[in-house]
């Protein structure tokens, strides 16, 4: 069976309580102008995974985070929405797959709205570069949005629902954000509920 989500309670996102994720937020951003060449191209990539260890050695502050909660991400990946992009509604991984998001640059304002899909509907694709998988959507319809955040703190989601990034109305520059993603096999991988039971 497809992963559904209509008439269901369960939870597709849930915000973190992080007290100074606005330094880490910094110094992720520094890690990218200053370590990577993701912002110096003419059209930055949508998604870029990038190695683990080498962001953390650049980025301290999130490594302390993560070892406090001994949380040893397996995936560092960089989102860059330009400011003038059109919502591209997609399916990162068909199964359920819980990942860390969290805004780095113009992150205010902006929306991530969240569709209910078929899976018959999806068909597999590749970023232009070659790397990044994910799903595409083959059929247009109006679907059911079923919920929607603003990414204004770091926060859980479920990349297997359908969403779309919608940048802020009166964005000017790129929408950065990073992701970090983790052992495929662990329930906090799994379920957003995992997660309110982990940080118990």
């Amino acid at each position: 069976m497809g992963h559904q989500i209509s008439n269901s309670m369960i939870p597709i996102y849930k915000f973190l309580e992080v007290d100074n994720f606005h330094a880490i937020s910094d110094e992720v951003y520094n890690y990218v102008v200053n370590q990577t060449d993701i912002l110096k191209a003419q059209e930055p990539v949508f998604f870029t995974d990038t190695d683990v260890q080498h962001a953390l050695e650049h980025v301290p502050l999130l490594s302390d985070f993560l070892n406090q909660r001994s949380l040893i991400p397996t995936k560092f990946s960089i989102i860059v929405v330009p400011a003038n992009m059109d919502p591209y509604l997609h399916v990162d991984t068909k199964d359920a797959f819980v990942r860390i998001l969290w805004p780095v640059r113009n992150c205010k304002g902006s929306r991530t709205k969240f569709y209910d899909i078929p899976r018959k509907y999806l068909k597999l694709s590749r970023l232009p570069d070659g790397g990044v998988i994910y799903y595409d959507i083959i059929k247009q319809h109006n679907w059911e949005q079923v919920d929607e955040f603003e990414l204004s703190a770091p926060l859980i989601f479920d990349a297997s629902v359908a969403h779309a990034v919608h940048p802020a109305p009166d964005a000017t520059g790129h929408r950065i954000s990073f992701s970090l993603g983790f052992d495929r096999e662990l329930p906090i991988s799994k379920s957003v509920t995992a997660w309110v039971e982990f940080q118990q």
